[in-house]
């Protein structure tokens, strides 16, 4: 409360309408502490930790507290998804639901409020990607290219799969199947032209 609070009837009930105001959650930055169900899992959740600090009338700061099991978005369209969990340390936001999202929560699915309680920061929802620095591992646009970069391997888990363009590897390429370039197998391809001594085989068929 400022000292003009009390002044008169209307900044004593500004003051109160303000002070319940202040204690609404609203959407703010936080930082991700612990993450929980990552992976090939159902979407999982993190605990945040609001980074916006609270300030009383004389000026003092009084961090919040740690918010726990807060689900997290993934993109996700039935049953296709881009995985790309949060990790400790990211910094987001939070999106505070009007309502109760507990029961929603756990039982995924339409569910009535779990309290009358209204725009509180135990309804948090967590959306990464905000001021954190610049990725070691990605997928994406850098310039006009578009590059995967991962420290470990890079799996293709797909029934057929067709490429359009030039391939570059750097790399070796090791293949548990057979390998064609055009008509031409590697497994099963003759050579004409063969005979004894320093000659070399023909092209290969």
């Amino acid at each position: 409360m400022q000292p003009s609070d009390i002044t008169s009837d209307f900044n004593v009930t500004n003051a109160v309408i303000r002070r319940a105001l202040s204690m609404m959650g609203a959407d703010t930055l936080v930082q991700v502490k612990a993450v929980r169900s990552t992976g090939l899992n159902p979407v999982g959740y993190v605990d945040i930790w609001p980074i916006v600090h609270q300030q009383d009338g004389q000026g003092n700061i009084v961090p919040h507290e740690v918010i726990y099991n807060v689900p997290y978005l993934r993109i996700q369209g039935g049953k296709r998804a881009f995985i790309c969990d949060p990790q400790e340390g990211d910094i987001g936001a939070a999106i505070i639901c009007g309502r109760d999202i507990s029961s929603a929560k756990s039982n995924r699915t339409a569910s009535a409020p779990g309290s009358y309680r209204q725009h509180d920061m135990a309804d948090a929802l967590y959306v990464g990607g905000y001021l954190n620095g610049t990725p070691e591992e990605y997928i994406g646009w850098v310039g006009n290219d578009v590059h995967v970069k991962t420290a470990g391997k890079f799996i293709v888990d797909a029934e057929e799969c067709d490429i359009k363009c030039a391939v570059k590897v750097s790399g070796g390429i090791e293949a548990t199947e057979d390998v064609k370039a055009g008509s031409i197998s590697l497994q099963s391809h003759t050579h004409g032209g063969v005979q004894t001594g320093g000659g070399t085989t023909g092209k290969p068929e």
